[in-house]
């Protein structure tokens, strides 16, 4: 079995570029389904780590994201390996999620490779127009890196609240000659100083489920900044069917880590009271171990 650009594109709702096709298709996206006997393997993993006390997210956890991004930052500049700005938790597993079921990956690296073909493909779509893209709860910046290299005419910005990922900007743009600007912003906290210009679009991956319920004080300042166009890529329990034993598994780790909850709900009604406009929701079908965390929302102020 292998995952087909097709089905990629039939998700997104618009068709790859070509250089990017012919790019992905190098990708091995090669994957074997599950005997019984390993599924129930993993259904029982999944459910015994449901049970027990698990980290979940808040502000309390910012130490915790300083020592992970300091790590990337000290293994980098040991390396100048790019793939040391790849967060620990790609890959960490033998098994994924596509398409409402587990699989066993040819390449370990899946879950990376077609995560990226993801973002990629929306952040080139969506913001293939603007000048400036933001990227808030940048971490250590791989999206970004990447991103800069495709599209090097439009000028990039990371935040992050861990200091380190602003020293890993700086790294980075000294080692890869890039020229992308790194700032501190906290979603519980955003700094209403901060400039966002006109013809920007600003997106957030992974990053918005660190905050709970306690996102309106970021979609209020970004309401305030107005960017052309706001992307995430975030844990929507809406958009998964509780009714399905993959997708439920995947909501009951949501709510055990205080995952981002009624963002979906929120942004729709401000929609019904005229004050933004949702362009698209679409879940993604792709995920780790133990959720499908990155579904689609793109909106914009009216």
């Amino acid at each position: 079995m292998k995952v087909a650009i097709e089905q990629i594109e039939k998700i997104l709702g618009f068709e790859i570029t070509p250089d990017d096709k012919t790019r992905y298709e190098q990708f091995n996206l090669g994957y074997d389904k599950l005997t019984n006997e390993e599924y129930e393997k993993y259904l029982i993993d999944v459910i015994n780590i449901l049970t027990k006390d698990i980290v979940y997210s808040g502000e309390h956890r910012i130490v915790d994201w300083e020592k992970g991004w300091r790590e990337n930052l000290n293994n980098f500049i040991k390396t100048q390996d790019v793939f040391e700005l790849v967060p620990k938790y790609h890959s960490k597993r033998n098994l994924v999620r596509w398409d409402q079921q587990i699989i066993k990956p040819h390449d370990k690296k899946f879950d990376y490779l077609i995560h990226t073909i993801f973002v990629d493909s929306i952040i080139k779509h969506y913001f293939k127009d603007l000048d400036n893209i933001f990227e808030f709860g940048c971490g250590p910046a791989y999206h970004l890196v990447r991103l800069s290299s495709q599209l090097p005419v439009i000028n990039f910005y990371g935040a992050d609240w861990a200091k380190a990922s602003q020293e890993l900007i700086l790294a980075i743009n000294n080692k890869l000659n890039t020229n992308i600007t790194g700032f501190n912003l906290n979603f519980f906290k955003p700094d209403n100083t901060i400039v966002i210009p006109t013809k920007s679009g600003i997106y957030t991956i992974a990053a918005l489920e660190q905050v709970g319920d306690n996102f309106k004080p970021f979609i209020d300042f970004l309401l305030e900044k107005n960017p052309s166009l706001c992307v995430h890529l975030e844990p929507i329990d809406e958009l998964l069917d509780e009714t399905n034993l993959v997708d439920n598994l995947s909501l009951r780790y949501f709510r055990k880590r205080n995952y981002l909850k009624g963002f979906l709900p929120y942004l729709e009604k401000l929609e019904s009271d005229g004050v933004i406009e949702i362009i698209k929701k679409q879940r993604i079908f792709s995920g780790s171990y133990f959720i499908e965390g990155h579904s689609l929302i793109v909106w914009r102020k009216k």
